[in-house]
């Protein structure tokens, strides 16, 4: 799976990226401090959700699952799909970005 990101926007906890999966794009929003299902309706913008986006959300709990974690949900996305990681700490946050194609410094 070639997988490339691009940060679009800082957002309350993390950030939103443009993802690219094998030539098909998708929203994503990695954020880290969030468990809340209730809080996707912050995250993910109005207009995303009008629009008929269908919105895939996991949890990334620690660095040793979270390759298993994320691609639990890239395999079950279409094109224009949103993806959203509510990552458990700040090293499973860091392991999202890596994983999604954006490396951290």
């Amino acid at each position: 799976m070639d997988i490339i990101s691009t940060k679009t926007a800082e957002i309350t906890g993390g950030v939103a990226l443009e993802t690219t999966i094998d030539g098909e794009r998708i929203s994503t929003y990695v954020v880290t401090g969030v468990s809340d299902l209730e809080a996707i309706a912050d995250i993910v913008p109005h207009e995303q959700v009008d629009a008929g986006a269908e919105i895939h959300v996991t949890v990334v709990d620690e660095i040793d699952t979270a390759q298993d974690q994320i691609d639990q949900v890239l395999d079950n996305l279409n094109p224009g799909d949103v993806a959203v990681f509510l990552c458990a700490d700040e090293d499973a946050y860091n392991a999202a970005l890596d994983l999604l194609g954006l490396p951290v410094d």
